[in-house]
């Protein structure tokens, strides 16, 4: 039998295409179940969220009932996942998540006092406590007709990990937010006012 040259011998050549293709192939089909289940995962969570924060607005409502729902929800979806979460509550919706009104007049976000030469920056203080607030917001459920923002935040090891990527993309972040008001159940408290004050150090 005559010996067929190498630069046209077709054996093994479907070993070969195999071998470049394979890998490209599980790499995609790892990234694509890595993404599927992100997506769930973000998808139950909004979920919970909202029916926690529903929860939490009645008078009767227990937000560490409601947090542990939450919990209880994402754990399937993302094992050993690290669950967070957070209120803030307002007085209404239009202060809901924003700071008091700051004259900035260099630009820097911060309520700056007066210096050599230059005046100090003015504020308007709606809580009156003689401080720039960044956020309004009061750490907690609040009370009767109050604005609550209630944030979940996960953080967790994908099930399937996507190789050749960098490690801090290993753990992952995803949170949920719900603005929320509590039911009517008694008179309001307290309320924003408007007070021009000025920066001090």
């Amino acid at each position: 039998m005559a010996a067929v040259p190498l630069s046209s011998d077709r054996a093994g050549v479907t070993t070969l295409e195999f071998a470049i293709v394979m890998p490209i192939f599980l790499m995609m089909l790892i990234g694509c179940l890595d993404l599927g289940q992100m997506v769930y995962a973000v998808g139950v969570l909004d979920g919970a969220v909202e029916k926690a924060a529903r929860d939490s607005t009645l008078e009767t409502g227990d937000t560490s009932a409601a947090d542990a729902k939450v919990e209880t929800a994402i754990r399937p979806v993302l094992p050993g996942a690290i669950v967070s979460s957070t209120r803030q509550s307002y007085f209404d919706f239009a202060h809901a998540s924003k700071g008091e009104i700051l004259n900035d007049a260099n630009g820097d976000g911060e309520c700056t006092p007066a210096s050599e030469g230059v005046e100090a920056e003015t504020f308007t203080d709606e809580n009156n406590n003689g401080t720039y607030d960044k956020d309004l917001g009061q750490t907690g459920n609040g009370g009767a007709n109050d604005v609550i923002v209630y944030t979940v935040t996960v953080r967790y090891d994908p099930v399937f990990k996507v190789p050749l990527i960098p490690l801090d993309w290993s753990r992952r972040t995803i949170s949920s937010t719900a603005v929320k008001r509590n039911q009517p159940y008694g008179l309001q408290t307290g309320a924003y006012t408007s007070r021009p004050e000025t920066c001090r150090p």
